[in-house]
C-alpha cells in the first residue's frame, strides 16, 4: 500500500503534467490568435487555421469549411495532404454537412461505424479516416440577434495518440471564437476590397464617358470595364428599337457578333422579352437548358451558357437596351447577390450615359443643320449685294441715253456678274481649303475708286454716310477681285453694326514699305466675348442671319496675299479693320 507521501507525490506530478499541458495549450492559443489576426485573405486564412489546429490538436490533418448559404454548400479551398485542391459539400451531407445544418459538435472514435460518414474522399485519395472531431464555428454574438449564424465548420481527423476526448473538445471550443472573429474580419476586408473595386469601376466609367468619340466607342468602354470587374467569360450590350422591334446595335466580348447580328430575333421573345416586360434583372445559375434562351443562341454565339445575368437599360419608362454577362470565370463560382446589386447600380449609370450620348448626337446634328442654314443665309446675303448692284445699274441703263455712260454701266454690270461667279467659287474654295488668288500689279487708288464707284451710291441710298480717301500713290501685288471681296465683307458687317445715319469709310495710307487700308464704322463695336475668335468660321455677334463666315473668308484672303489684318474696336464708338500689304 502506497504511503501518503507517495500518493501526494504522484498527485503533484499529475497536476504538474496537466499544468504543463495547459501552459502549452495557452501558448498555442496565443500563437494562433496572433497569427489569425494578421491574415485577412480568406484562402490563406483557411490554410493557416488548418495548420495551427492540426498541430495543436495532435492530429494528422484538418479541414476548415466555409459555409456558403447562397449556394447551400460548404467549401474548403485546400485540403491538407490530399490530391484534391478544393472540396465542396452540400449542407446536410456528410459529417461536416450535418454539423453545418444542426450546429452540433460531433466526436466519432471510428468513422466507418457512423452512418453519417461519407468515405468518398478517402476512396479518391487513399487516405483512411479513423477518428473525427467536427465543430461548428458561429459568428460572433450580435446584439438583437437570437440565433447566431454558422459561418464555418472545423473538422479534425485522426488524433495521433488515440481518440479525441472531452478535453480536446474544450480546447477546440476555446479556439472557435478567435477563428470566428478572424473569418468575419476576412469577410469584411474582402467586402471592402470588392466595394472599393466597384466604386473605382463606377468612377472609371464616368471618367471614360467624356473620352468616347461616338456611341459605339462608349459601349466598348462599358463592356470592357464591367467584364473585367465581374470576372466573366463573355458579355454583350444590345440596344433596342421599340418601333422596329429588334436589336439595332450590339457590342460583345467573346461572342460571335457577326453571326448574332445575322439572326432575326424579336425583342418580344426569350430573355429580351422577359427583361423588357419585367424591367428586372434576370439571373440563371442552373447551367444550360434555360427555356428563355433563344433557340440556337449557344451555337450561334459560340458559347455554352452555365451562368447568365441580364439587366435592362431603362431610360424614362422605356427599355432602351439589355446588358448581358455569361459564365463566371472562376471555377465553381456563379452570379451572387453582390453581382446583382452592382449591375443594378451600373445599369442605371449606363442607361443615363447612353441617353445623354444620344441626346448629344441629336443636338450636334441639329447644330450642324443650323450651321448649314446660317451659312446659306450668309451666302445668300453676300450674293444679294452684287445682285442689288446689277439691278440698280440695269435700271439706270434703261433710262440713260449717253452711249459712254451706258457703256460704263454695262461694264459695271459685267464686273458684278463676275463678282457673283467669283463669290460662289470663293465659298467652295474656302470650304475645300483651296487657294485661288491670281495676283497682279495693281494701283491702290484704282482699288479705292472702283470700290467707291460700285458700292458708294448704294451705301448712301441705304441711309448711311460714305467716305473714300486714297493717300497712297503706289502699286501692290494683289488679286483685285479678291481684295474688293474683302472690302465688301467688312463693309457688310459695318452696315449691320450701325443705325441709319452712321458712317462707313475706307482710307488708304502709305506707311514705309506697306500700304495700310483703314475700313471704319461708327457702330456699336465688337462684343468682348467674340473679339478673340472674330475670324473663326460661324462666329457671330448675334445679328439675325449672320454666322461670321464673311470675316473668316476675309482673314483667309488677306493671309493668301501675304498681308496681315488687325482690329481696333471700342464698344459704343465703332470698329476699324486695318489691312496691310507690301508696297511695290
Amino acid at each position: 500500500m502506497e504511503s501518503e507521501a507517495s500518493l501526494l507525490k504522484k498527485k503533484i506530478a499529475e497536476l504538474e503534467k496537466a499544468l504543463d499541458r495547459k501552459i502549452t495549450e495557452m501558448s498555442a492559443i496565443q500563437h494562433i490568435g496572433k497569427s489569425l489576426s494578421s491574415e485577412l485573405n480568406t484562402e490563406r486564412l483557411l490554410l493557416l487555421i488548418m495548420d495551427e489546429v492540426t498541430r495543436l490538436m495532435h492530429a494528422e490533418r484538418s479541414t476548415f469549411y466555409i459555409v456558403d448559404n447562397e449556394r447551400g454548400e460548404l467549401w474548403s479551398k485546400i485540403a491538407q495532404k490530399a490530391e484534391i485542391r478544393e472540396i465542396r459539400l452540400k449542407i446536410g451531407v456528410g459529417i461536416a454537412g450535418h454539423v453545418a445544418k444542426t450546429g452540433e459538435v460531433i466526436n466519432i472514435e471510428d468513422a466507418y461505424n457512423d452512418p453519417r460518414f461519407d468515405p468518398t474522399t478517402d476512396k479518391k485519395t487513399g487516405y483512411r479516416t479513423r477518428s473525427i472531431l467536427c465543430m461548428p464555428i458561429f459568428e460572433p454574438k450580435q446584439d438583437g440577434k437570437n440565433k447566431p449564424e454558422i459561418i464555418g465548420v472545423l473538422q479534425i481527423l485522426n488524433k495521433i495518440d488515440g481518440v479525441f476526448e472531452a478535453a480536446d473538445e474544450e480546447l477546440l471550443s476555446s479556439l472557435a471564437s478567435q477563428i470566428a472573429i478572424a473569418i468575419i474580419n476576412a469577410r469584411l476586408y474582402t467586402a471592402l476590397e470588392k466595394r472599393v473595386a466597384e466604386l473605382n469601376l463606377m468612377f472609371d466609367i464616368e471618367s471614360e464617358i467624356h473620352k468616347a468619340y461616338d456611341l459605339n466607342e462608349l459601349l466598348e468602354i462599358f463592356i470592357d470595364k464591367i467584364k473585367e470587374t465581374l470576372h466573366v467569360e463573355a458579355a454583350q450590350i444590345s440596344l433596342l428599337d421599340e418601333q422596329q422591334g429588334k436589336i439595332v446595335k450590339r457590342v460583345a466580348r467573346n461572342l460571335n457578333v457577326d453571326a448574332l447580328n445575322k439572326t432575326d430575333v424579336s425583342i418580344d421573345d426569350g430573355i429580351p422579352g422577359e427583361v423588357r416586360r419585367s424591367k428586372e434583372i434576370y439571373v440563371n445559375n442552373n447551367g444550360p437548358g434555360d427555356a428563355l434562351i433563344e433557340s440556337g443562341f449557344e451555337k450561334t454565339a459560340g458559347i455554352t451558357v452555365r451562368h447568365h445575368l441580364a439587366a435592362p437599360l431603362v431610360a424614362g419608362d422605356q427599355v432602351i437596351g439589355i446588358l448581358e454577362f455569361f459564365n463566371k470565370a472562376e471555377e465553381n463560382e456563379f452570379f451572387r447577390e453582390d453581382d446583382v446589386r452592382l449591375i443594378r447600380s451600373l445599369s442605371s449609370q449606363i442607361s443615363r450615359s447612353i441617353e445623354a450620348f444620344r441626346l448629344r448626337d441629336e443636338k450636334m446634328k441639329a447644330d450642324r443643320l443650323a450651321s448649314i442654314g446660317n451659312m446659306m443665309s450668309t451666302i445668300v446675303h453676300d450674293l444679294r449685294t452684287p445682285m442689288n448692284n446689277i439691278y440698280g445699274f440695269v435700271d439706270l441703263l434703261k433710262e440713260e441715253e449717253d452711249p459712254e455712260v451706258r457703256q460704263e454701266y454695262g461694264d459695271i454690270i459685267i464686273e458684278q456678274i463676275k463678282t457673283l461667279n467669283n463669290m460662289t467659287r470663293d465659298i467652295l474654295d474656302f470650304a475645300k481649303g483651296k487657294t485661288t488668288i491670281l495676283p497682279v500689279k495693281y494701283p491702290v487708288d484704282k482699288l479705292i475708286n472702283n470700290f467707291s464707284k460700285v458700292f458708294g451710291e448704294d451705301i448712301r441710298k441705304r441711309g448711311y454716310d460714305f467716305e473714300a480717301v486714297c493717300n497712297a500713290q503706289a502699286n501692290i501685288y494683289v488679286d483685285p477681285e479678291k481684295i474688293t471681296r474683302v472690302f465688301m465683307n467688312i463693309m457688310k458687317n459695318a452696315l449691320e453694326a450701325m443705325d441709319k445715319g452712321g458712317k462707313f469709310s475706307i482710307v488708304a495710307n502709305q506707311l514705309n514699305g506697306d500700304i495700310e487700308f483703314l475700313l471704319s464704322d461708327t457702330g456699336s463695336g465688337i462684343p468682348p466675348e467674340i473679339k478673340d475668335k472674330l475670324f473663326e468660321s460661324f462666329v457671330t455677334s448675334g445679328k439675325e442671319g449672320g454666322t461670321g463666315l464673311g470675316l473668316a473668308i476675309v482673314k483667309k484672303l488677306v493671309e493668301e496675299h501675304k498681308g496681315r489684318i488687325e482690329v481696333d474696336s471700342q464698344p459704343g464708338k465703332g470698329t476699324t479693320f486695318k489691312l496691310y500689304f507690301k508696297k511695290l
